[in-house]
């Protein structure tokens, strides 16, 4: 047995590294079976070249573009004044421009337009009725206006007194130390006028580079017409849009939107083809809504800010709860041109689905084909192994 072991080593590195080895072919003169296999291959070819080749453009290699961008909104609007605390009181309107809607005046690829604010003023550090809103009833039990601890609200500590509503007298509601009057208890409701942020502008100016391609573009081109607007269709390449055009894409309860706030996602798609004139190349716009107005938790987005101000030496400040409009630019897509080596890969991982046909061609002529037994016959050798006696 060990002289068997010791030929068997170098008959097995012989046959590895100096044996060449091919596949057996079987010719089967069957003109369906052949013309099925050429039909699969043509197909093959097909989706190589027109799919993976042109329609993806696999000649080509990519990169995504980094940019940033700047937003400008014009627009003026009629907004609606009310005093929730006085039903009765009559209701004004002011004016409201981009001073007054625009909040924070500049965000990085993003911008605020308030569409929704509730304004107390003249808030002094002191003790008052908690508002009716913040359903701290105590009907002269003091037992739940316990004295130190915290409202629920977070707008200041109990007294431990339970004292007349501001909003309704016959009402007896737990007294509260801090900013008073407490916000919704003598606040004022301005909410901006739908029809006029339908008309408002966004004139968005976008830089963004293929540093692969050392090539910089811009949304703005030598012959932008700034009195134009934008359009899916008609109007392409103008970077000015309406904010109405966006609402009515977004398929939301607008009036919810406006009163309560939300998100909207602006992305800029550029597709390049660098192969052509990189001036052809400009951004589609899409737009998403991210978050509602009418979710049944927590809808909408709002912040607060406090404007503070001394006045015979006591300290007040103006308090405004702000619901509105972010909106979030964002930029995606790619650029491509040509390159020899992607256009290989694109083709030699084609050419990989080619066993394709081999493999239908042959299940036919093994199990389904009437005469499976003839071409399994020339196909498949069977070697059976002849058993030796050791002396």
């Amino acid at each position: 047995m060990s002289k068997k072991a010791s030929n068997a080593c170098p008959s097995f590195i012989s046959n590895t590294f100096f044996t060449y080895s091919t596949v057996k072919m079987v010719e089967v003169p069957n003109s369906a079976i052949a013309l099925l296999n050429r039909v699969i291959q043509l197909v093959i070819c097909g989706y190589i070249a027109l799919y993976i080749v042109w329609y993806q453009r696999g000649y080509q290699e990519f990169q995504e573009p980094r940019g940033t961008s700047v937003a400008k909104i014009k627009g003026v609007s009629s907004v609606s004044v009310k005093i929730p605390s006085s039903p009765s009181a009559n209701h004004s309107r002011v004016v409201w421009d981009t001073t007054e809607y625009g909040l924070p005046p500049l965000e990085n690829n993003a911008f605020f337009i308030a569409t929704h604010q509730i304004v107390t003023y003249d808030q002094s550090d002191s003790r008052c009725p908690s508002a009716l809103k913040s359903k701290l009833f105590c009907a002269n039990k003091t037992s739940i206006c316990k004295e130190g601890k915290p409202t629920p609200s977070t707008s200041g500590f109990f007294t431990g007194k339970c004292v007349a509503s501001f909003e309704n007298s016959s009402i007896s509601v737990c007294e509260i130390s801090g900013w008073c009057p407490e916000e919704m208890s003598a606040s004022t409701d301005l909410q901006i006028s739908l029809h006029d942020l339908s008309n408002f502008t966004i004139f968005i100016k976008t830089s963004v580079t293929f540093q692969r391609f050392d090539i910089n573009l811009r949304n703005i081109g030598d012959n932008t017409n700034f009195s134009c607007r934008y359009h899916p269709i008609g109007d392409q390449r103008c970077p000015i849009i309406r904010v109405g055009d966006i609402l009515e894409g977004l398929h939301t309860d607008i009036p919810a939107l406006i009163k309560e706030g939300g998100v909207i996602e602006i992305e800029q798609l550029w597709e390049c083809n660098f192969d052509y004139d990189k001036r052809l190349c400009y951004p589609r716009y899409l737009f998403h809504l991210l978050q509602s107005g009418d979710d049944k938790q927590s809808p909408g987005i709002n912040y607060r800010t406090a404007y503070k101000y001394r006045f015979d030496n006591t300290t007040y400040r103006l308090l405004s709860k702000v619901h509105g409009l972010r909106f979030v630019i964002s930029i995606s897509g790619r650029g491509g041109r040509f390159h020899a080596l992607q256009l290989f890969l694109a083709i030699g991982s084609g050419i990989g689905y080619m066993v394709i046909a081999g493999l239908v061609c042959d299940f036919i002529m093994v199990h389904v084909h009437k005469s499976r037994n003839t071409f399994r016959a020339g196909k498949v050798s069977l070697v059976r192994p002849t058993e030796t006696t050791s002396s």
